[in-house]
């Protein structure tokens, strides 16, 4: 009886008939919530990152946040999932979503950035809750200068065990964790505010500022 040849030559023999089968896997990031907002969805891959952070980072009044978090409710209560709002600065425009948005959406409304921080990382924790929004764009300067880099490295490890989509909006880039972050601004005038939602969306410019990606031993590293 012939001998079994040595498992090298083997894993030689099934490289050379399924080359495919052996190469090296491109890095890919699984995708998310999707927004509703075609160039972001394509520009973020699909749309927010599952098990992964997201930033959004909108400079200045009128940067357009505000309306990438409407099309983000409008497009998960169209598809039948819910979302809960850690809302930092009290700030949410109830007025300006829709009865059936508001029906899919967990509204949590605090005064003062710790109390953000804490609401969230109790969401975090709960495995019944996919997707979370921290909206920590309107909160004072001097309350975000104090947040501890170790809460966003913890929130990133939450989401990564638990699988849970976390986009936190800000006024300036400040989540060391993120693993995508993006900035919005809108440079519209008065006169195309007024014409309406969707021609301030369509207003809108979207820039990467960072994608981490998977590289060798699982470890993530920044890309391009």
């Amino acid at each position: 009886m012939p001998a079994a040849p040595p498992i090298v030559d083997l894993r030689r023999l099934l490289a050379e008939r399924f080359p495919r089968a052996h190469a090296p896997a491109a890095p890919s990031r699984p995708s998310g919530q999707s927004i509703g907002i075609p160039q972001l969805d394509s520009l973020l891959g699909g749309g927010l990152l599952h098990g992964g952070i997201t930033e959004l980072v909108g400079s200045g009044n009128g940067s357009g946040s505000a309306q990438v978090l409407h099309c983000l409710l409008r497009q998960v209560a169209d598809s039948g999932r819910f979302l809960a709002l850690v809302d930092g600065a009290d700030s949410f425009d109830v007025d300006a979503a829709e009865a059936e948005v508001l029906a899919r959406l967990l509204w949590v409304r605090c005064c003062k950035t710790d109390e953000a921080l804490k609401a969230t990382d109790l969401l975090l924790r709960d495995r019944n809750i996919p997707l979370v929004v921290l909206d920590l764009k309107l909160n004072p300067e001097h309350e975000l200068r104090r947040i501890a880099s170790s809460i966003w490295f913890r929130f990133g490890r939450l989401v990564e065990h638990h699988g849970t989509t976390l986009l936190v909006i800000t006024p300036q880039s400040m989540v060391g964790a993120a693993d995508l972050r993006v900035q919005v601004e809108s440079r519209l005038d008065l006169k195309s505010v007024a014409a309406g939602p969707a021609v301030v969306v369509d207003g809108l410019q979207f820039q990467m500022l960072r994608a981490m990606v998977e590289g060798g031993g699982n470890e993530r590293r920044e890309a391009g």
